[in-house]
């Protein structure tokens, strides 16, 4: 956390320009005034000191651009909306991808298979801006439209942006999830294809267990267990809310803040939003270091006498 923000720190600081420069009708004396009040005019050694002396103290300063706000105050009215829309995304992306990770194991080598390997990998590779603004048009308008036309409903049933009821949550969560729900099925695919060529999946069978007995039973369980390590990270980008993705449906959480402090040079709130992330991550890993011991004894760190 303390590497993110200095990092941040110098790189908002390196881009020209200010948070106060893009006003060019705004008066000399006005803009000293601004300067001294949020400690533009102090060396950037000073301002760096003063801002991780804040810090330590909790202190995540006051934003340039949203007068009289802090930082902490704009994270606890933006964040839960990002947190919303990340937990449906998340329900969605492990059902989904348990499902498509299964579905190969049940028809190896078959027409299934090689399907859910086309979709998962095409889910992993395209960008997710493409994928929002391509489920706009396909479900929010098009499905839309055509449904309309059906039913005689007078409003577009998934709308294209906003936030609000259950029916503006339905296509943003889809095009969040649909990325980690590819690496999920993905990576089970794999472990479960790689277990069942282990020596008691054969013992298994030649007991007469039949094949869907012993995916269920046995390689599913033990092919779970690999996602573990990635879901840390994973779930806690998912959660904090794709910033494209947000931006796209005009979602009002963290990624429309961040976007917009970047582009009006809001050095507090670029940071502070940053350090934010970057202890929802920390958190996330090390729960999942946690959680990965109590699941598999065998990655526990013991003793040795």
């Amino acid at each position: 956390m303390f590497l993110a923000a200095t990092f941040t720190f110098v790189l908002i600081k390196s881009l020209p320009g200010g948070p106060f420069g893009s006003d060019k009708m705004i008066h000399p004396q006005i803009m000293e005034n601004l300067n001294e009040k949020y400690g533009l005019n102090e060396p950037l050694h000073r301002q760096y000191i003063m801002y991780m002396q804040n810090l330590l103290k909790g202190d995540l300063g006051i934003s340039m651009i949203y007068k009289n706000r802090s930082v902490s105050s704009i994270i606890k009215r933006a964040f839960p909306v990002s947190l919303d829309l990340g937990i449906r995304a998340v329900a969605l992306a492990v059902s989904a991808g348990l499902l498509m990770g299964l579905l190969p194991a049940l028809h190896n080598n078959k027409v299934m298979d090689y399907l859910v390997l086309a979709v998962t990998m095409l889910a992993i590779s395209m960008p997710g801006f493409v994928m929002g603004m391509l489920l706009q048009y396909l479900v929010s308008f098009r499905l839309s439209e055509a449904l309309q036309s059906i039913t005689g409903i007078g409003y577009s049933i998934f709308p294209i942006t906003g936030w609000g009821s259950f029916r503006y949550t339905v296509v943003p969560s889809i095009a969040l999830a649909i990325g980690a729900m590819g690496m999920m099925a993905k990576m089970l695919r794999a472990g479960i294809k790689d277990t069942l060529n282990q020596n008691y999946i054969i013992m298994s069978r030649a007991k007469g267990m039949t094949h869907m007995e012993v995916v269920i039973r046995h390689a599913l369980k033990n092919a779970v267990l690999p996602l573990l390590s990635i879901s840390g990270p994973l779930i806690t980008s998912i959660i904090m809310g794709s910033f494209v993705i947000e931006n796209i449906f005009s979602i009002p959480g963290l990624g429309q803040y961040f976007v917009s402090s970047v582009q009006d040079k809001d050095y507090t709130m670029v940071v502070g939003l940053s350090v934010f992330t970057v202890f929802l991550v920390v958190l996330a890993n090390t729960l999942t270091d946690i959680i990965y011991a109590v699941v598999d004894p065998r990655v526990r760190i013991v003793s040795r006498k």
